[in-house]
């Protein structure tokens, strides 16, 4: 099973509101960018929420439009409950301006139920999907994921599975069609890159 990175960055005890939220994701994506135009990485993955798409929606179709070249080394993953949307419009506008632009677009399935997000699929119409991977260490359970998945018009080859922190899951992931994977039992956790920016100026 081939691992798939992603940079995760939160608020030690504090609770950041959604603005915030919003301009940590656009600083983070800076900072993606620049470690692709440095060739401190080969690809990069870059998770964004419904929410920082409908706060930042111009600051952001700014940064990829002019990261346009690394379009082909850059996957989008988009996130979010399209319940809770201000405007659908927006969102799908965002998506398909990535798509002009060459950028992969996915969605981060995050329901209890892989089946329970057909509207989020309708949405953003991605060509790759994340999943969280189950716990239970049952082949049958692994295979009805792989169903739900194929069932929503996605691929489980192009499918990231997140979340495998013990060996078992990855075997069992692998035997349902899985071929990405996230967590432990890929490999372990490591600090992202340091910016030429930021060594030059320390």
């Amino acid at each position: 099973m081939r691992w798939f990175d992603e940079l995760y960055i939160w608020t030690e005890g504090a609770a950041a509101s959604t603005t915030q939220r919003a301009n940590i994701q656009l600083n983070s994506l800076r900072d993606a960018f620049e470690w692709l135009a440095y060739d401190l990485v080969e690809q990069v993955g870059v998770t964004i929420s419904f929410g920082t798409v409908e706060r930042t929606l111009d600051p952001l179709t700014a940064l990829f439009e002019r990261n346009a070249a690394l379009a082909h080394r850059t996957h989008v993953l988009l996130r979010g409950a399209p319940q809770r949307l201000r405007s659908r419009y927006r969102l799908r506008v965002f998506a398909d301006m990535l798509r002009g632009l060459n950028y992969p677009v996915g969605y981060r399935l995050s329901a209890p139920r892989v089946s329970m997000e057909i509207a989020g699929v309708d949405l953003v119409q991605p060509s790759f999907a994340k999943v969280l991977a189950t716990t239970v260490p049952r082949a049958e359970v692994w295979e009805d994921l792989a169903l739900e998945v194929r069932a929503l018009g996605l691929d489980t080859r192009t499918t990231i599975v997140g979340g495998i922190e013990v060996p078992q899951q990855a075997h069992l992931a692998r035997s349902a069609g899985f071929e990405l994977g996230q967590g432990r039992a890929i490999r372990q956790p490591f600090p992202p890159p340091s910016s030429p920016t930021t060594s030059t100026a320390s």
